[in-house]
């Protein structure tokens, strides 16, 4: 899946706030996108993301010595 068509599917403030794109593969075997945000998805933005194609999408980050700064990440399949 290319950038820009991975970018067509995410809701505008989600779109203002990625920071990284990187290609990851599943545990399952499948071929993804990880994606990850300067903030935390808001439930609302969840709700918009019910496609199948959306996956971990509570998935948090956050720095080791710094657990104050929270970032999320989600997978794009």
């Amino acid at each position: 899946m290319s950038i820009t068509k991975l970018i067509e599917l995410l809701p505008d403030s989600v779109k203002c706030d990625t920071v990284d794109f990187k290609d990851v593969r599943l545990m399952d075997g499948r071929s993804a996108i990880r994606v990850t945000i300067d903030r935390l998805l808001t439930q609302e933005e969840k709700d918009k993301m019910t496609s199948k194609r959306f996956v971990g999408l509570d998935c948090v980050g956050f720095y080791k010595y710094a657990p104050e700064i929270r970032k999320s990440y989600f997978y794009v399949v």
